[in-house]
């Protein structure tokens, strides 16, 4: 069996959050519609579960998809791809000479997801897919919400599809929601955790590591 290694992306290979950002640069282009972003925000308050309201992409219904992809990829070329943390690059290739499959799994919208696959030549991705119907996003996601215990859930369909062995496994992760995901893997490693995360990682002893310096 071959092992892996499982990064996140958001406050792991970038000290920011990659969705954030690409709604910066949708706002400074006038691309969202104001009753999408009134909807969105009434929404995100009303909600009172976070991960309901983080799957709400509202904000994007009824905008042409290729369109939002070709703005997001100047957006991870101008304003992404710079965040990423060098140690990252360096574990990419540690994790590669050792012979583990790399996997990016996120959160974020696969949409942004895949210019960091692509860039730092990982194997396998995981995001937030967006549901599109006539080449017009509808606002909802497809499939599994990558978050918190999703994460695990994904994981554990990864280790089964591609014949993981999860115990000589690592996996990178910020968020105290990551930690489903980091107790699943032999080598669980927390990243510029938070209070949460840290806390967790200290009690289980994990390693802790800084990628990030602010």
């Amino acid at each position: 069996m071959r092992s892996c290694a499982i990064f996140d992306l958001d406050g792991t290979i970038i000290n920011n959050s990659s969705e954030r950002v690409l709604l910066r640069c949708l706002l400074e282009g006038g691309e969202l519609p104001l009753c999408n972003l009134s909807q969105w925000l009434l929404d995100f308050i009303r909600i009172g579960n976070l991960r309901q309201a983080k799957a709400n992409k509202v904000y994007l219904k009824g905008l042409d998809y290729q369109h939002i992809r070709d703005l997001a990829q100047t957006c991870f070329t101008e304003r992404l791809v710079d965040h990423i943390s060098p140690t990252v690059y360096d574990l990419f290739e540690f994790h590669r000479a050792e012979g583990r499959s790399i996997v990016i799994l996120s959160g974020s919208l696969e949409l942004l997801v895949q210019f960091f696959y692509e860039h730092l030549n990982a194997d396998l991705m995981v995001g937030y897919s967006l549901e599109v119907v006539d080449e017009k996003i509808t606002g909802h996601g497809v499939g599994i919400n990558p978050y918190g215990e999703n994460k695990a859930k994904l994981v554990q369909q990864l280790a089964e599809t591609h014949n993981f062995d999860l115990s000589e496994s690592y996996a990178y992760g910020n968020h105290y929601s990551d930690a489903h995901k980091l107790e699943r893997v032999g080598h669980p490693v927390a990243v510029n955790p938070d209070r949460k995360l840290r806390e967790i990682a200290a009690a289980n002893g994990w390693q802790i590591e800084a990628f990030h310096v602010d």
